[in-house]
């Protein structure tokens, strides 16, 4: 087979447009969106590090896929290219680092504050573009990013009264590791950027950090002694969601976000991450019977549609010269 090396991301960008990125990044945010709702239906009948070691599993094989039959690389290019490509195991490093930390943030302290840290990631992401990376923010992004995140903070919570109580130590560490977990985030979206100017291409980041994230499920479902029988016992219905997380989510979703993220701005793509929100309300609803309820989180809601779809349209007036 060919080595010849994939074409670069400025080749990717003459072929589209900017506009052409930003549709599949919005696409990417409503569908990780949908992840808490569709997975926590699924874990209800299958063991969750499993279902986790599943979904990358196979988004792994999705990556091997597109970089030896798109990409026409052979497995020896594909380890070559592993083992000189410094940025791409800070990826990897990243991605680890915020699956771990993701979950331990939970586990000590409300997840109502650990997502509130989460609104604070496109931020971080646009920051650490401008004063590390050489990126210029797009226009009206820290507007639109106060407004969404205030209308997201807004639709999370229900009580503000209630929302110091009972804070205790626990709690500092939990939004600790939050922040870190936030900042990991942050730093992988810029990661992402900086492999695909390398010439790493969307494939080979999708396998790269799938087959890292599987390794670290694997040992999580063993060390926790996880009941694999459940997957037995499972109803259709919950089957129907875990293909969904697996096929969806975890494949069409990352692939969506790293391509989008590779043609364009970090900053202005995961400034679309307010619309997680909307899937997860509008899903939760559907699916697992929540809802909002009090008028002020509705107005949250609609302030997040509205920054956003404002913001997109703001951008496209301006042709998105500020992306590039």
């Amino acid at each position: 087979m060919s080595s010849s090396p994939p074409p670069t991301t400025a080749s990717a960008s003459q072929a589209h447009s900017i506009h052409f990125y930003v549709w599949l990044g919005l696409a990417g945010q409503l569908i990780w969106g949908s992840y808490p709702v569709t997975a926590k239906r699924a874990i209800m009948e299958a063991p969750k590090f499993s279902l986790l070691f599943l979904a990358t599993s196979a988004t792994a094989s999705m990556g091997w896929w597109i970089v030896r039959r798109q990409e026409s690389r052979s497995g020896r290019d594909i380890l070559r290219f592993l083992l000189s490509e410094k940025s791409l195991w800070a990826l990897m490093l990243f991605v680890v680092l915020r699956s771990a930390t993701n979950i331990l943030a939970i586990d000590l302290t409300r997840a109502t504050w650990v997502q509130l840290i989460y609104l604070l990631t496109p931020f971080m992401v646009a920051i650490l573009g401008s004063l590390f990376f050489g990126e210029r923010t797009p226009r009206y992004t820290y507007r639109a990013l106060l407004l969404s995140t205030a209308g997201a903070a807004m639709a999370l919570v229900t009580d503000w009264s209630h929302i110091m109580a009972n804070f205790a130590p626990r709690d500092l560490w939990g939004l600790g590791v939050a922040v870190l977990s936030m900042l990991s985030l942050a730093l992988y979206f810029q990661m992402i950027r900086r492999s695909s100017r390398k010439r790493a291409s969307s494939g080979m980041i999708l396998f790269q950090q799938s087959l890292a994230q599987a390794a670290i499920f694997l040992l999580l479902t063993l060390a926790t002694g996880e009941d694999w029988s459940r997957w037995r016992d499972a109803s259709l219905s919950a089957w129907l969601f875990i293909f969904w997380v697996v096929l969806g989510v975890f494949i069409s979703g990352n692939f969506l976000q790293i391509t989008a993220i590779s043609g364009t701005s970090p900053a202005l793509i995961t400034s679309l991450m307010p619309l997680r929100l909307i899937s997860a309300i509008a899903l939760g609803w559907l699916i697992l019977g929540e809802q909002l309820t009090t008028a002020w989180q509705w107005v949250g809601a609609g302030i997040v549609l509205v920054t956003v779809s404002g913001y997109l349209w703001l951008q496209g007036r301006d042709s998105f010269r500020t992306a590039l």
